[in-house]
């Protein structure tokens, strides 16, 4: 049996707690099945395949758009040259159980990975193959002590459902892994000498994604490769956005519909987003909303002070690239696709609204990293409930504010963040905004019991009045994110 060649990749970076765990796994004296789902473009493949490459590979991948029976058709031919035949007959009649038959005989012996691609493609979305994988796992692949079953995917609502929770394979050795993006520490050993302005640009702008960071690493400059691949009309984020929802969203109308809807709001609640599919708010809303954040396009955010499933939840994109390709090329595709920028890409974006719209994804991604501020600001050993802080407007005594980020602690602390992203340094003026939320957010919620800890996180620093003055306990800058 031939197995799969896999190349020492030099530029794979990160990962170490993913590749630990999954070693960790391969070294069990049992028959194991991996999980692993995530977002197209995160990496799932390059950290398989760099992980288990000193292990026998058998990889087949599933193929967007072709039908169950063309799937089990390529996965005949590449089986044929992995037992070293040039042809295996395929009349059109064989089943993914013969398949896994013929599989199971050829790895009675030695140390093999079997390791199924885009599982959701090769399934062609049914119960077919996790069901005659179920019975090739209890009556064959389990008894090979070195064998190491992967099914991978990006559509995480079929690897979860008809996966995970199946019933065909619930409880057989299973581990899931749900792959995230890159750090923004990994990020900044990926970009290499990049500033530490232009690796929080990168990630604001695309996230931890290492296919989108590779084409900003090779540019001149982060801002130049950001407007090279997203408003030349060759580039590659131009025509991305339709790619992730072949791969990840292709079973259900409503995913595209309820991102090109959270993309024109900062944040919407359930209602709202039941509202405009014409919809009731119920069991199918709560399906769709479960899978966008799974894929990790969305996210909920719920007051601090407020139940997980509270009526007060809002939705919001989580994912930079969507939020960037809605608001700065979407609007500008037919151009874009005319190649009214090709010469020039840097004309595609407008600054000022481009720095606007880095600021409110500074605070997202300041919520996101919640556990990493409160290592920074000291209490991270304290447990604490967290959130952004918002009221509507409801009269000129009461008018609307937000707490950009609350952590109430069980020290009875609650620390305050006021979150500013901008490229010079913050003045005076965040000290009497600030004074001014904290009234309006202690006459809210009557809070008599707990003490205030006020903090900055300023992208830029602060100019010297606001240090001096001392009214913030603790200014944190991007520096800090960094660890420098």
């Amino acid at each position: 049996m031939k197995s799969k060649q896999i190349p020492i990749h030099s530029n794979f970076i990160g990962r170490r707690q993913e590749q630990e765990k999954l070693l960790q796994i391969a070294h069990s004296p049992k028959a194991q099945i991996i999980v692993m789902y995530g977002r197209r473009r995160v990496g799932k493949t390059e950290l398989l395949e760099q992980t288990f490459r000193d292990r026998n590979i058998l990889k087949f991948e599933g193929v967007e758009g072709l039908k169950g029976s063309e799937q089990l058709k390529r996965c005949y031919i590449q089986l044929g040259y992995y037992l070293k035949k040039k042809k295996r007959p395929f009349s059109g009649h064989e089943t993914w159980m013969e398949f896994f038959k013929i599989l199971a005989d050829a790895l009675r012996k030695g140390i093999w990975t079997l390791y199924f691609e885009e599982v959701q493609w090769l399934a062609d979305q049914k119960d077919e193959f996790i069901s005659d994988l179920k019975w090739a796992w209890d009556n064959h692949f389990r008894h090979h002590p070195k064998l190491l079953l992967i099914l991978c995917g990006s559509s995480p609502s079929f690897l979860v459902n008809k996966v995970l929770h199946s019933k065909a394979l619930y409880n057989r050795s299973m581990h899931e892994f749900h792959l995230k993006e890159l750090s923004v520490k990994e990020v900044k050993t990926f970009l290499g000498s990049r500033s530490h302005e232009e690796v929080m640009e990168a990630y604001l702008t695309v996230g931890g994604i290492p296919e989108y960071l590779k084409y900003l690493k090779e540019a001149d400059s982060v801002f130049l490769g950001i407007c090279q691949n997203a408003f030349s009309s060759t580039g590659l984020f131009v025509r991305e956005y339709d790619r992730i929802f072949t791969s990840s969203l292709s079973s259900n109308k409503h995913y595209q519909k309820i991102l090109d809807f959270l993309s024109r709001k900062k944040f919407s609640t359930r209602d709202e987003i039941a509202h405009h599919l014409g919809i009731s708010s119920g069991g199918e809303i709560t399906k769709v909303l479960e899978d966008l954040e799974r894929c990790t396009f969305i996210e909920r955010n719920t007051p601090y002070f407020a139940d997980f499933k509270s009526l007060l939840v809002r939705y919001g994109i989580r994912d930079y690239y969507i939020q960037f390709y809605n608001k700065f090329i979407r609007p500008q595709l037919n151009r874009i696709t005319l190649g009214d920028f090709d010469e020039n890409p840097g004309m595609g974006l407008d600054v000022s609204s481009y720095q606007k719209w880095l600021g409110l994804a500074f605070e997202r991604f300041c919520r996101s990293h919640h556990t990493d501020l409160a290592d920074l600001l000291g209490f991270a050993s304290v447990r604490y409930r967290h959130g952004v802080f918002f009221n509507r407007k409801t009269q000129d005594k009461n008018p609307g504010f937000q707490m950009d980020l609350v952590f109430d602690r069980d020290d009875h602390v609650i620390t305050l963040c006021e979150i500013k992203y901008q490229r010079r340094p913050v003045g005076m003026e965040v000290v009497h905004a600030f004074e001014d939320k904290i009234k309006l957010f202690e006459t809210h919620l009557q809070l008599k019991k707990k003490s205030f800890r006020r903090v900055l996180i300023a992208s830029h620093g602060v100019q010297k009045a606001v240090k001096t003055g001392a009214y913030f306990d603790t200014i944190l800058t991007l520096d800090d994110f960094f660890g420098s």
